[in-house]
């Protein structure tokens, strides 16, 4: 199985997650804030837990870049103990143009628009995972049968350690 595969499993999971948290249509500032106090509280919804949430300069391009560094929940660990896999450690991080360097004429106008701005998906350590393993494990652990039918679209995925 390609790579490709785990970061639309924790794509899509993580989507999913975040839109029972935050209303599509919530402002940008608003939904910021609840994900900011979700990192800081290392806040679990579901099948994720919140990490961490910061920005950094993005030397390319000069502009900060928002993360948001996210691992699987207890519960959704705990599901599928019986697989002797040990996916504790699997972090992966959205990352995310910052608001304010976005040009004003090009700004989303809601949460759910700025999510689409979605730059790239980084997987942590991803050369020490297996990777039909992981994505045996999360088909196990999350129900992926609304996605099914949805067309894998390309995007940039990033596995660099930061």
């Amino acid at each position: 199985m390609e790579q490709a595969q785990l970061f639309k499993r924790l794509f899509d999971m993580s989507l999913d997650e975040i839109a029972s948290f935050i209303d599509y249509d919530e402002t940008i500032e608003a939904s910021l804030y609840k994900l900011d106090m979700a990192a800081r509280t290392r806040h679990i919804i579901d099948a994720v837990q919140f990490e961490d949430m910061w920005q950094s300069l993005d030397e390319k391009s000069q502009t900060f870049d928002i993360y948001i560094s996210m691992r699987l929940s207890p519960m959704t660990l705990a599901s599928c103990y019986h697989l002797n896999h040990d996916m504790n450690g699997l972090e992966w991080r959205f990352v995310f143009p910052r608001y304010d360097d976005l040009s004003k004429n090009s700004r989303p106008k809601c949460f759910g628009e700025y999510l689409a701005l979605n730059k790239s998906v980084q997987i942590m350590d991803i050369e020490n995972y297996d990777i039909d393993i992981a994505c045996e494990f999360l088909d196990k652990a999350y129900d992926f049968s609304h996605h099914k039918n949805k067309p894998i679209i390309p995007r940039q995925q990033g596995s660099a350690n930061q």
